[in-house]
């Protein structure tokens, strides 16, 4: 499974199924919140919601296309990130994230990301992983524009949210872009 101690106080590790009650909980009480901007939380209605997403997970990771991990700030479930699917074909990837309101400003998702790059781009070899995010969604379009991505394009009416459509911005980074970074 895929584990990365990134710092004294985050860590990043797929879901596990003995991680169900403690991301169901998270995802709860923080419905309001995600369910802005999120479909997940809307669907995700009991446990065994919760239990099915983590196993569709770890196929995923068995199946070299993505995964998501949770995200441990102090010890604590906070939120998560992974790769919504692995294009081998075209060498892509596309990044999504959550965090639970109360861990937000902490630098939790641009240190989690910033991971996910480097995983992608030297460990996978990928040429490119783009991240799309709500147009109004304000603290998660901060994001790749943080971590150097280029804006590319919107697509209109992607979502229907909450009673209105919502646009997404697609942004991305390529391998070459990522190395003059360093």
């Amino acid at each position: 499974m895929f584990y990365l101690n990134v710092n004294e106080d985050m860590i990043l590790s797929t879901f596990e199924r003995k991680h169900a009650t403690e991301l169901y909980v998270l995802i709860e009480r923080n419905r309001e919140h995600l369910s802005k901007w999120l479909s997940f939380a809307v669907y995700t209605n009991n446990i065994e919601d919760t239990i099915a997403f983590i196993d569709k997970s770890q196929k995923r990771y068995i199946d070299n296309n993505g995964f998501w991990a949770g995200i441990w700030y102090k010890q604590q479930l906070v939120g998560a990130i992974g790769y919504l699917y692995i294009d081998w074909k075209a060498n892509k990837t596309e990044i999504g994230y959550w965090l639970a309101e109360e861990f937000q400003g902490k630098g939790c998702i641009t240190i989690a990301t910033q991971q996910l790059l480097n995983y992608a781009f030297k460990t996978l070899k990928l040429n490119k992983v783009e991240i799309n995010v709500a147009k109004k969604n304000v603290k998660s379009l901060q994001i790749p524009k943080r971590l150097g991505f280029v804006e590319e394009g919107v697509i209109r009416d992607y979502e229907y949210l909450q009673g209105r459509y919502h646009d997404r911005i697609v942004h991305g980074l390529l391998r070459k872009e990522w190395e003059n970074q360093k």
